[in-house]
């Protein structure tokens, strides 16, 4: 059995449940939503148990629906190669499971679920994990195309310029589809950490569960190497070398120092970084 759709599951989750972006964004939909109290709750529980109610349920569904999401996509990447039909598809399996949770919630705390209760909550959850798989993907598609745009000649307003033809953007590398949107940026370096490497972007990190040796194959088309059995640099990041006690070390635009080991010191010579 192929474990990659479970791994990849699994990586989102991880990624998810420890950007500090994506936990803000967490607790400011629990106390939005506690405080509102939609969906009946406000006349059925009092402000703590709304509180507690919704930050489970807020918790539960985005892990579980990102998860699911991130699995089903990679299931039916071999069955549909169109990216759209794939994704509304993975979005309708993924709703599954997040319609479970929902309904194991309003169990718990209503003590009773209704038939009919659970058809609504399911189109909903339906509705909802629909949207924001989509958004996700349109944002992060806008992201890279204002990227590839950007240019010297835009910041000069009303300046007359000859149409040009604009090649596309080149593609994303597949590492970093790997990172949550808000820390998706230029690639400065690859770590390990245990069993999982660290995606040092210019805008933060993210923790995967795979090899370095898969990391650095999903990095091609990035100018970089590899300089310590545990450490990959982007060239263009390392802005200046040290040496202490005889070893080399490479400091990152971000300020990151790693260390050259011995049998990577003649290729980092060699790209002029030593």
């Amino acid at each position: 059995m192929n474990r990659r759709p479970l791994q990849l599951a699994l990586r989102e989750m991880h990624a998810v449940s420890t950007a500090r972006y994506q936990r803000i964004g967490m607790f400011l939909a629990t106390m939005l939503l506690g405080v509102s109290g939609p969906f009946g709750t406000f006349q059925s529980f009092n402000l703590g148990q709304r509180l507690a109610y919704w930050a489970c349920t807020v918790v539960a569904c985005y892990l579980i629906g990102q998860g699911a999401a991130t699995f089903f996509i990679e299931v039916l990447r071999p069955q549909i190669a169109q990216k759209w039909p794939r994704l509304i598809v993975a979005g309708l399996l993924a709703s599954l499971p997040v319609t479970a949770v929902v309904l194991l919630i309003n169990g718990i705390a209503y003590q009773h679920v209704e038939l009919r209760e659970s058809l609504t909550i399911w189109l909903y959850v339906t509705i909802a994990t629909l949207i924001v798989v989509i958004a996700l993907v349109s944002i992060d598609e806008l992201i890279a195309g204002a990227r590839a745009t950007e240019g010297p000649a835009a910041a000069v307003a009303g300046a007359s310029v000859p149409a040009v033809p604009v090649s596309p953007p080149p593609p994303i590398p597949p590492i970093l589809e790997r990172v949550p949107l808000p820390q998706r940026g230029r690639l400065l370096a690859l770590t390990v950490e245990d069993h999982y490497v660290d995606i040092v972007t210019d805008k933060g990190k993210a923790l995967v569960l795979m090899r370095l040796a898969d990391a650095i194959r999903e990095a091609s088309g990035i100018d970089g190497l590899q300089i310590h059995r545990s450490h990959w640099v982007a060239t263009g990041a390392v802005v200046k070398s040290h040496r202490a006690d005889g070893k080399l070390s490479l400091e990152l635009s971000n300020g990151m120092r790693l260390p050259v080991s011995r049998g990577f010191l003649s290729s980092v010579k060699a790209a002029g970084l030593g």
